[in-house]
């Protein structure tokens, strides 16, 4: 069992509590302690909550554990790594890798993963073979769409956070929903990206863009990908449609247990967890019997198990190697550079070439 410390994720974040749970929900790691917060009573506090260790330092950490989780706001994210890679350990980062393309960090001889949690739920996992295996047909078009609300609903304590109210050369928006959308869009379908189109807007109180479209090209199919943080009625939503010459599909985060296909003779097919063809039945996924639902922090704790089995091959071969559901900081970069072209392309107001 791999020892885990947390850079970050203290009681008072997002993702603290979820990454606490989800590393450790298959026995794959053991979460022994972290620095939780630049402050050190909150630090320490944080320890005492989730009963593991506080240390005084990065160093101290680093020497007693074999992967550090990076869980602190994205802007501190470059410095957090750069700090990091002086040490002997594996690092998991809540995406995205950084801020801006120009913070480079990218290290062969060192192991960074990413992570992007709804690649974990299993149907949409089930989706992707679906494709893979040419169920839906030739694909056509997929359309992912994340909508949310919270700029335009009463502001709860402490959020929004003031670097979410602050954008630099990539939108913060892009940072924390637009990489989702584009890990998705590439975890479906891997295809050559041709040109870009976007439209952004800012319709809340925050002087940021809170609001963003993009239409993408690719070599075989087309893209729409949406998502906003004024879309009144949306909670935390996401849905995936994928549309073939034979079947379409969709998916959505509010229902995931379920993957709704629709085939040219009007017949509608579901398939769950537990009753599916070619990923979502696997017993990894069923640590309770379908019916009983999983959700958020499962589709976590999948990605973790697939990141326990990338480390193991790191530290036997010296070599990362991507499985299909752990990636990398170059596929990371490469949605930095995406949503960059897509800035581009709402200052031009015009298609933008991928090159």
């Amino acid at each position: 069992m791999y020892k885990l410390a947390f850079l970050g994720g203290g009681t008072e974040s997002i993702a603290g509590y979820v990454h606490l749970i989800a590393s450790q929900m298959d026995r794959k790691f053991e979460v022994v302690g972290g620095i939780f917060s630049r402050e050190s009573q909150k630090s320490q506090m944080a320890a005492q909550e989730y009963k593991v260790k506080h240390f005084d330092s990065i160093a101290e950490m680093c020497e007693q554990v074999d992967i550090v989780v990076v869980l602190t706001p994205t802007p501190e994210h470059y410095r957090n790594i750069t700090e990091l890679l002086r040490f002997d350990v594996g690092i998991i980062v809540d995406k995205p890798i950084v801020s801006e393309l120009s913070e480079t960090l990218i290290d062969e001889n060192k192991f960074i993963v990413v992570t992007h949690n709804y690649s974990g739920y299993p149907l949409v996992r089930e989706l992707k073979e679906l494709i893979r295996h040419a169920h839906l047909g030739e694909i056509k078009k997929i359309k992912i769409n994340m909508p949310q609300e919270s700029f335009f609903k009463p502001m709860k304590p402490g959020y929004p956070q003031q670097w979410r109210i602050q954008d630099k050369s990539i939108p913060t928006i892009s940072l924390d929903l637009g990489v989702h959308v584009f890990h998705l869009l590439e975890f479906l379908y891997p295809d050559d990206i041709v040109e870009v189109f976007a439209e952004c807007s800012s319709f809340s109180r925050f002087d940021v863009i809170d609001d963003y479209d993009i239409l993408v090209r690719s070599k075989n199919i087309k893209a729409v990908l949406s998502f906003s943080k004024i879309s009144l009625g949306n909670r935390n939503e996401l849905s995936i449609e994928v549309y073939g010459n034979h079947a379409g599909a969709k998916w959505e985060h509010s229902n995931p247990e379920e993957l709704i296909i629709a085939y040219t003779d009007g017949k509608r097919e579901v398939f769950s967890r537990g009753y599916a063809p070619y990923e979502a039945y696997k017993k990894r996924y069923n640590r309770m019997a379908p019916g009983h639902m999983a959700g958020f922090i499962e589709a976590f704790a999948n990605l973790y198990v697939d990141i326990e089995e990338a480390f193991t091959h790191f530290k036997s071969t010296g070599v990362f190697q991507s499985n299909a559901f752990v990636y990398d900081a170059a596929h990371s970069y490469k949605s930095l550079k995406f949503l960059d072209l897509a800035k581009e392309s709402t200052q031009k107001g015009k298609w933008i070439e991928w090159k």
